[in-house]
């Protein structure tokens, strides 16, 4: 994806047996809204996790209509501290 669009960002964490234990991910739209809407930002795990085992989060801003807007997105293997330390490092 990168060749494609020079913008577009993502960070990848694997496990020692090369699983993916988190990972980060923006494209170059969400990164431009990110610059004009980012004064307040949710962040959502709240979703199921999927056949992998891997919870799905969102981050989400709001527009200058109110709308919400997609940030950025995260796939992670486990909810823990150091889990979220790797993810806002991102």
């Amino acid at each position: 994806m990168k060749e494609k669009n020079h913008n577009f960002f993502f960070e990848l964490e694997l496990e020692v047996d090369q699983s993916i234990k988190i990972v980060f991910w923006a494209d170059e739209r969400s990164r431009a809204a990110c610059e004009y809407f980012g004064d307040v930002i949710s962040f959502d795990t709240t979703y199921n996790t999927n056949r992998y085992n891997l919870v799905f989060s969102s981050f989400i801003g709001v527009n200058h209509h109110g709308q919400s807007t997609l940030l950025g997105c995260t796939l992670m293997k486990n909810e823990d501290i150091q889990s979220f330390k790797l993810l806002f490092e991102c």
